[in-house]
């Protein structure tokens, strides 16, 4: 059953109204009408959107009318109106997780420069992992390359900004701390030079520009390949934060923290098998 425990109307309102958040949604289509919902609404709520939806496409209107008549048939879809793509879903719970870690690591004291600005910046990675997560659900190419890259940068810098003096924090370059940065995750370069491919438009960029010119085909936006597999970069980085935010602040307990680990590594590690096995394992 894919509804939540709680399906009454006040549990849906809760969900509507907690939060401007709604950056993440499931889509709910017809022939001629598509309708986005917060994911976490439930399977009641679906149904008097869907009910709106026939309403407006037969021109009718009455929304119980419909339901009356034609509410047999969301028995048959009322599933399908929940996400069920393996790898989104995977990115989903992630998300969810990194967002109770941002929050944990607000909680934590921080005194000092070096510390203060590792803190932040590492909360304020919350935003650009849902970023990425938003560009590689539209199934976008080089711009999820670019804020990944800039995620696996920040990482970086965070760590190398919270043992940094004073002077040597103002001096501190996000890309020259990639090299450092491999001590806490040795596959930094290699991910760092694959971002950059797409970003910095590699000659294997240009001669797919030249290809689709005499081909007379249009430009490629978007690619579900090249988007799931800028998943497996994100499912490796979401395990590598969570080690880079427990290493300088831990703020979850060892056994609370393991248990976390296990959940983002477990993750990164479905992620490879739905990618049939490529990838590095975290």
């Amino acid at each position: 059953m894919h509804s939540s425990p709680d399906s009454s109307p006040e549990a849906d309102l809760r969900v509507l109204t907690s939060s401007d958040d709604l950056d993440d949604y499931d889509v709910l289509g017809m022939r001629t009408l598509s309708v986005a919902v917060p994911y976490k609404t439930t399977e009641s709520f679906r149904k008097l959107i869907w009910a709106a939806m026939v309403t407006y496409v037969l021109n009718n209107s009455s929304v119980d009318h419909v339901l009356r008549r034609y509410g047999h048939l969301w028995e048959r879809r009322g599933a399908k109106s929940f996400e069920a793509d393996p790898a989104l879903l995977i990115l989903r719970s992630n998300q969810e997780d990194i967002i109770w870690v941002a929050q944990r690591l607000e909680e934590e004291e921080a005194f000092d420069s070096g510390p203060v600005c590792a803190k932040s910046a590492l909360c304020r990675l919350e935003a650009t992992f849902k970023a990425a997560y938003g560009l590689i659900r539209r199934k976008y190419i080089f711009e999820t390359e670019a804020v990944i890259r800039m995620l696996l940068e920040q990482l970086a810098w965070a760590h190398e900004a919270n043992s940094a003096s004073d002077e040597n924090l103002r001096a501190l370059n996000a890309t020259r701390c990639i090299t450092p940065f491999k001590a806490v995750f040795p596959e930094a370069g290699k991910f760092y030079g694959e971002l950059s491919g797409g970003v910095h438009l590699d000659s294997w960029v240009i001669a797919n520009y030249l290809r689709f010119h005499r081909e007379g085909v249009s430009v490629a936006r978007r690619s579900t390949g090249d988007s799931r597999y800028s998943g497996y970069h994100l499912t490796a980085l979401a395990s590598v934060y969570f080690e880079v935010v427990q290493k300088l602040f831990a703020p979850f307990a060892p056994d609370e923290a393991a248990v976390m680990d296990a959940r983002f590594r477990s993750r990164h590690r479905e992620y490879c098998e739905l990618l049939g096995g490529s990838g590095v394992a975290v």
